[in-house]
Order: C-alpha cells, then sequence, then structure tokens
C-alpha cells in the first residue's frame, strides 16, 4: 500500500481513534507489539508486518468499523489500487472479528457513569491496581 496515503491517513487520526484501532486487531498482532503503538504509522508498521495491507481490504473493514467512512473513502477513490472492492479471491485475509466489533460498538456507549459501575463490578475479579489506571470502556474490555 502507498506510504502516502498511509501517512495521510495517519494524520487524520486521533489518539482514541488509534486506540479503538489496536483493540479490533488485537486478535491479528501481538499484544505486546500492540502495547508500544504510539501512532497510526506504528500500527500500520506492524500490519505492513504481517502482509494486512497488501490490499485495502483489511484497513477499510477497520476504518469502517471506528466511523472514519471519510477514511474509508480515501482508500476507495486511490486509483493506485485495482483491488477496490475487496481481497483478491486467491487470499485469505482477516476482517476484524466480530466479537471485536461488538465490543468496540458497547464501548462507545458506555457513559463515565456506566464506566464506574463497570469497574466496581468487576474490582473482585480484576486487581484494583488494572482497573484504576482505564480511563475508557475499550481500556477495560483490553
Amino acid at each position: 500500500m502507498d506510504l502516502r496515503l498511509l501517512s495521510r491517513i495517519d494524520e487524520e487520526l486521533d489518539s482514541s481513534e488509534v486506540a479503538a484501532l489496536c483493540f479490533l486487531c488485537r486478535d491479528v498482532l501481538n499484544r505486546k507489539r500492540l502495547e508500544t503503538v504510539e501512532d497510526g504509522r506504528g500500527l500500520f508498521l506492524r500490519l505492513q508486518e504481517k502482509s494486512l495491507l497488501e490490499d485495502h481490504y483489511f484497513l477499510s473493514q477497520l476504518l469502517s468499523v471506528i466511523g472514519r467512512l471519510d477514511l474509508h473513502r480515501l482508500l476507495e477513490t486511490d486509483s493506485r489500487q485495482p483491488e477496490q472492492n475487496g481481497p483478491h479471491p486467491d487470499r485469505r485475509m482477516p476482517c476484524p472479528l466480530t466479537d471485536r466489533r461488538m465490543l468496540y460498538k458497547v464501548s462507545e456507549d458506555v457513559t463515565k457513569e456506566n464506566l464506574t459501575k463497570i469497574k466496581f463490578l468487576l474490582s473482585d475479579k480484576l486487581p484494583r491496581g488494572r482497573l484504576d489506571p482505564c480511563t475508557t470502556a475499550l481500556e477495560v474490555l483490553c
């Protein structure tokens, strides 16, 4: 995939969106490799290492899930990419798993008040030291 296009996408992503993309990639990328990701470029490099950016399919699915349809359209209009309508039929490209998509959508609807309640209910299952730093539902789910 064109590095200039990835750089442009990275410039448009904020830190919460990068965190959401990392959450969605947890089933295809090693957790330790994701912990060091600080921006979109870092994530894109790790996805390239796994050959997940050979076509636009995987990244376009990720961007759709987090609601960045503007960036999704940017991938579709990139004239340098011949495979605009999905993966090549000879390749098995993973897509963000349905469970991860569902958890992401649920986390988007959790209010601060509900997050506090969730953390309280999990306090007997998880150590306080792991729950206290969590400021978003996505972090709790991780």
